[in-house]
């Protein structure tokens, strides 16, 4: 995976360690930020699609959801270190993802709110490194997701 090769893996995974040690607060912070910049994803969501904007944090569903979600990402961060299974799990994703109708656009904006989210969560262990090994990270997440959906 040669868009990864260039990436401060150490940047990624030990900002991320912070979100993972408190996943169940992070996670539906982190979906609530990206539905309130992406609305139009919510309907995308079966188990959340007629939840009220502002019921969303507190609801079950999202939160259950946003946990799963943050977890598979927290698979992918952990397997940096492993650019063969890296690229193995991301063909994987791309192919489930592939089947929901989602594209590099809906990646890229998750991207972006999630780098967004990490900057205004994390205060200053979020530097200017993270986050260009962030941006780079997710980059070549999609840029991987999208040659094989």
């Amino acid at each position: 995976m040669d868009v990864l090769k260039s990436v401060n893996v150490a940047a990624v995974q030990s900002t991320w360690a912070i979100v993972k040690a408190d996943l169940n607060t992070h996670a539906p912070k982190f979906y609530v930020a990206l539905l309130t910049a992406h609305p139009e994803y919510q309907p995308m969501f079966p188990t959340i699609a007629n939840v009220p904007a502002g019921e969303l944090l507190n609801n079950a569903a999202l939160k259950t959801l946003s946990v799963n979600v943050l977890s598979k990402l927290s698979e992918l961060i952990d397997g940096m270190s492993n650019p063969d299974g890296l690229n193995a799990q991301l063909v994987e994703l791309a192919k489930q993802h592939k089947n929901r109708g989602t594209t590099r656009t809906h990646f890229d904006n998750l991207a972006k709110v999630l780098v967004d989210f990490l900057a205004a969560n994390l205060g200053a262990a979020f530097t200017p490194d993270a986050k260009q090994a962030w941006t780079a990270t997710m980059q070549g997440i999609n840029t991987v997701v999208e040659a094989n959906a």
